[in-house]
């Protein structure tokens, strides 16, 4: 979905996050790799569903009311640390929304700041250019012909679960590939998609992933 210019812009200044970031925030961990399991994944699925419903819907002050939220009650961050953080994923999914290539110039840095921000808040320990570079590239395979299976797309998002939990585990691919077959039912048919099939898929997902860092 490309977004206008003018919506772009306003994005940026309120700062209301889209889609994209989702991949980012949801997925990001507990706040040590050896702490904290994910404790309710199925109210991460939800919140996931909610959100990718209000940005086909165009209801952007929904989607950010809940991402701020997500932000808050998976990671216990402060206000102010939930906007700054999502100010520049903000910046980086739009850049990546709008652009039709050079993303490793456009979109990189904005996301790599987003995540090294997520690890001084959090006294975290993977290197947030890893992480960044990852999280772009299951971004870009999604809208790359060729590149863009759910089995594709779910062995990157795979990737970034190991940077960010600091360990492979095979459960890892198949949470990554069931995400991915939401996302690429979600991409079908937009606002029009069947939203129970897409939760039901995200909730698959999110139990696999926390069933993988207990």
């Amino acid at each position: 979905m490309i977004l206008s210019a003018r919506l772009f812009e306003k994005a940026i200044l309120k700062p209301l996050v889209v889609v994209i970031v989702v991949a980012f925030l949801c997925t990001a961990g507990s706040r040590a790799f050896s702490a904290g399991p994910i404790i309710d994944p199925d109210k991460i699925a939800s919140a996931e569903t909610r959100m990718w419903r209000a940005y086909y819907g165009a209801d952007l002050p929904a989607f950010h009311r809940e991402m701020v939220a997500l932000l808050q009650a998976q990671f216990r961050l402060a206000p102010a640390d939930a906007e700054r953080i999502a100010k520049n994923l903000t910046v980086a999914a739009m850049k990546f929304a709008i652009s039709g290539g050079n993303y490793e110039q456009v979109v990189l840095p904005d996301l790599e700041v987003a995540y090294l921000q997520l690890k001084a808040v959090l006294k975290l320990s993977f290197d947030p250019r890893e992480a960044a570079q990852a999280e772009l590239a299951w971004w870009v395979a999604r809208r790359t012909p060729g590149q863009d299976t759910p089995q594709q797309v779910g062995k990157r998002i795979a990737r970034l679960y190991a940077i960010l939990y600091g360990r492979e585990r095979p459960e890892f691919l198949e949470a990554g590939v069931l995400r991915a077959e939401a996302a690429q039912l979600r991409d079908r048919r937009g606002i029009n998609c069947d939203w129970t099939e897409v939760d039901r898929l995200l909730r698959r997902s999110y139990r696999v992933l926390a069933d993988a860092v207990r």
